[in-house]
Parts: structure tokens; sequence; C-alpha cells
């Protein structure tokens, strides 16, 4: 009977040593990524952009996520640049929209001016990843063809 008092003070007192040592060992407080400045993101989809104008399929593949270098080789991505949408990388200039922040993850749309008038509202999803900002998606929302006004004021 003594030793089975015993062991149940051996257990009390284990399971009070781990609540007090629980208030000790904390985890540590996440930091706190500041949100990027938009221009920074910007910079990430304009290199990609221009290094896809200029046929430089491994300077545009250098700005794609880890992830998505894991879905597609070089190849592959060389492919679907040139046969997804090859006359986006004509664009004669960019316009960007507002950034939307979620954490790591940032949503970037771009308005893409091509020779023909038409324009492409392209949604780029970036994601951090060892300290530096990459794309993890693009997707094309929308085309509207020559004369179309996206917004602003007419004089």
């Amino acid at each position: 009977m003594r030793a089975w008092h015993g062991v149940k003070a051996a257990i009390v007192c284990a399971t009070l040593g781990v609540c007090g040592a629980a208030v000790f060992i904390r985890p540590a407080v996440p930091r706190h990524v500041a949100d990027p400045r938009p221009a920074e993101l910007y910079q990430v989809i304009m290199k990609e952009l221009q290094a896809v104008k200029e046929a430089d399929y491994v300077s545009a593949y250098r700005q794609v996520s880890l992830s998505m270098q894991e879905r597609y080789n070089l190849d592959l991505f060389t492919d679907y640049i040139r046969t997804e949408h090859p006359d986006l990388a004509r664009f004669e200039r960019v316009e960007f929209g507002s950034v939307r922040m979620k954490g790591r993850q940032a949503s970037v749309p771009a308005y893409l001016f091509l020779p023909n008038g038409e324009i492409a509202a392209v949604t780029y999803m970036l994601v951090r990843e060892e300290g530096t900002w990459r794309i993890d998606a693009s997707y094309v929302q929308r085309r509207w063809s020559r004369g179309y006004r996206v917004g602003g004021t007419g004089l």
C-alpha cells in the first residue's frame, strides 16, 4: 500500500513539474515580417516579363517559386511560355493594380498593353521564400480589345 502512495506522489510531482516547466518554456514569438513595398513585388514581375520578352527563359525561371520549379522543369516552363501566351511577351507597357497581402503570399494585378491594342489583365501570385519574393502562379483574368477604357476620366 505504501508503494502505491509513492507511485501516486511521483505522478503528481511529475505532472506539476511539467506544468511548472511549461510556464518558463515558451515557444518563440513569431517574427513579424513587414509587408513588402509594392515596388519590390512589381520589380519581380518586371524581371520575369523582361526576361520572357528577351527569350531569356533561364532568367525568367529564376523568378518563379521553388514549388513551381518542382512542377515544371526548365524545358516544360519554356514550352508553356511559348505556347500558352506568346503574345504577352510582346507587351509594350505594364501597369499594376493594388497589392493584396496574406501572410507570406501576395496577389498583384498587372495590365499588359499589347501592340495590337489589346489589354491583358493578369493576376500574379507571389510567395516569399528564402527571403525573396518569387512568382508562384499567374492567371490571365481577362482581355480587352482595342479602344477599351480601363478607367480614369476623359478630357
